[in-house]
């Protein structure tokens, strides 16, 4: 494991931090597979699909065309799936979540 990397300016001593852990604190940086969603949540890929299309959600395609999801997007497909595992069909999911945004002001977080 190496340190953090100085800053390469003659008037700064500060540490900068790797690109990588900006990646990794980045909620919105698009890094989770289908495939790994899929086991975190432990639904089916199908199932994050509906979900996916019903919450009107747009994953980016990076690299040979597959689906990346930020750590905010695994945050709304866990609540989603949550209901989805409840009984409510991916449509009222959506209606749920999307009222509970307007109550909260934050998208896909549930109280």
């Amino acid at each position: 494991m190496s340190a953090p990397r100085r800053d390469q300016g003659p008037a700064s001593s500060a540490l900068v931090a790797p690109h990588w852990r900006v990646r990794l604190s980045n909620p919105d940086e698009p890094l989770y597979t289908m495939a790994v969603v899929s086991e975190l949540l432990g639904a089916s890929h199908q199932s994050l699909r509906r979900l996916e299309a019903a919450l009107a959600m747009s994953s980016p395609r990076p690299s040979g065309n597959q689906r990346r999801y930020s750590t905010r997007d695994v945050e709304r497909l866990g609540a989603a799936w949550e209901l989805a595992e409840r009984g409510f069909s991916p449509q009222n999911v959506a209606r749920i979540l999307a009222q509970d945004h307007l109550s909260s002001g934050v998208p896909g977080e549930t109280s």
